[in-house]
């Protein structure tokens, strides 16, 4: 029979250590088509979600709880500044404050220095309260802050759930039954899932724009499927003769690219080789290419006695430039 397409999905606990999945043969590109075409339509479906009247009505309600509880803790520390003879404002997320004398004047350094000693450190500790005070009006207004944000979060991820559960339900409705490793996919459209919603906040425009579409864009790639063995095609199983079995072409390889004096992988770039283009059917090789390749012949008599193959690059260890390196289940 025809044996399963192989997949390699991202791993988003552990990257390194990438998941294989197996699925009826002509799946995998399926499932590559079906989440290559619902990442497309994120990132319109997830803005326009988010900008109807409904959604901006109680953003705008968390907004404004938000903003009335920090006006009202300015308002308390600005009472005391002025209680203490300081002028108090904010300036570029900054608190500044000055000393004013009898008449409201901002006090100079240079008239401070004419001060009698005791006028003085009255002045200073004066200062070091409001200091205190700043410290603790900042501290409070950064857990409020903190508050509006998970708020803003947790209404993203109610608006935006449902439109992604229909999405997935689809895709796992337009794949062919019985599927080989049921739970498998479904802890993988689950992760999925809460990658997205973990990530909402990069769907709407900011004042960092460039900023937020490549980190957009690095999530985005981590929801893809890669098919390194595509057997939609096939009548019975395979039959592949491999009259070069280089290391690569046998046993697969992981790709590598440079960027800024590493080499970078990802799940992505895993390819098969011969070896798993044969499973469930036939690869013949010429023995005498064997025993002419003292490290090819040495890995395969590994596959042969414990059955499994792990993908690796052969020499990437030895690269002078450092390698983010990869172990696919």
């Amino acid at each position: 029979p025809v044996p399963p397409d192989l997949c390699y999905l991202n791993n988003f606990e552990t990257p390194e250590h990438p998941r294989a999945l197996r699925l009826p043969a002509g799946d995998g590109r399926l499932l590559r088509q079906l989440m290559a075409q619902w990442v497309k339509r994120l990132g319109n479906d997830i803005p326009k979600r988010l900008l109807e009247p409904d959604f901006k009505t109680k953003s705008d309600r968390i907004e404004k709880a938000y903003k009335t509880e920090e006006d009202l803790a300015y308002a308390a520390i600005s009472a005391y500044a002025e209680s203490r003879h300081f002028s108090l404002m904010r300036e570029q997320g900054h608190m500044v404050f000055s000393y004013r004398d009898e008449k409201g004047e901002p006090m100079t350094a240079g008239r401070a220095m004419t001060l009698p000693r005791e006028q003085r450190a009255e002045i200073d500790s004066a200062e070091a309260d409001l200091r205190d005070e700043i410290g603790r009006f900042l501290e409070k207004t950064r857990s409020m802050e903190h508050v509006m944000n998970e708020g803003l979060a947790a209404l993203r991820r109610q608006v935006i759930k449902p439109l992604i559960d229909h999405e997935l339900q689809a895709i796992r409705n337009a794949l062919r039954k019985p599927i080989q490793e049921p739970d498998k996919l479904a802890a993988y459209l689950e992760r999925v899932q809460q990658e997205v919603l973990e990530n909402l906040e990069l769907f709407q425009s900011g004042d960092e724009e460039e900023a937020r579409l490549e980190a957009l864009e690095s999530v985005l790639s981590r929801l893809g499927v890669n098919v390194v063995v595509d057997n939609h095609g096939l009548s019975g199983a395979p039959v592949i003769v491999q009259d070069n079995p280089v290391f690569r072409a046998l046993f697969g390889c992981i790709e590598y690219q440079s960027a800024e004096d590493v080499l970078m992988t990802d799940f992505s770039r895993i390819r098969a080789g011969s070896l798993l283009k044969a499973h469930g059917g036939f690869l013949m090789l010429h023995v005498r290419d064997l025993l002419s390749d003292e490290v090819v012949w040495e890995k395969l008599s590994r596959f042969m006695r414990s059955g499994r193959l792990q993908i690796d690059e052969f020499g990437v260890h030895l690269s002078p430039i450092a390698a983010v390196s990869l172990s696919p289940e």
